[in-house]
């Protein structure tokens, strides 16, 4: 069972970016959820058109490289956006770290954002915590 991961992405000019993104499995090959497919290490290519990323994954640790830097993810089982899977991995800075809100258990992350960007949202992530910023 594969899901949709989408994003927008653009430079930092805002100018739509259209480079290859890559996808694949590091490592070593793992069996998907059915239990019997095997998901081998080749590099899957996706192209965003018109700045708009779509690409179908099977659920699962895998790895995204943008240009030359990579970055291990964790692919959900349901359709989602690319950048959180993307941030969930990467490094809190020790000043982030310093001001940070414990978490209690329950949400694997927050998210301040506006009530029409999460009107846009296909779909919520159902481990975020959506703050309403007015």
């Amino acid at each position: 069972m594969t899901v949709t991961i989408t994003q927008d992405i653009t430079d930092i000019a805002g100018i739509d970016d259209n480079s290859v993104i890559y996808f694949y499995q590091q490592d070593h090959p793992r069996v998907a959820d059915d239990g019997m497919t095997m998901i081998s290490t080749r590099r899957v290519s996706a192209t965003p058109v018109d700045g708009r990323l779509t690409i179908e994954l099977e659920p699962g640790p895998a790895v995204v490289q943008i240009g030359l830097r990579t970055y291990g993810i964790e692919i959900p089982d349901l359709d989602g956006t690319l950048w959180p899977l993307i941030e969930a991995g990467l490094p809190v800075s020790p000043v982030e770290e310093a001001a940070a809100v414990r978490n209690g258990g329950g949400i694997a992350r927050a998210q301040r954002v506006t009530q029409a960007a999460y009107n846009a949202l296909p779909a919520p992530d159902p481990e975020t915590l959506y703050v309403i910023k007015g």
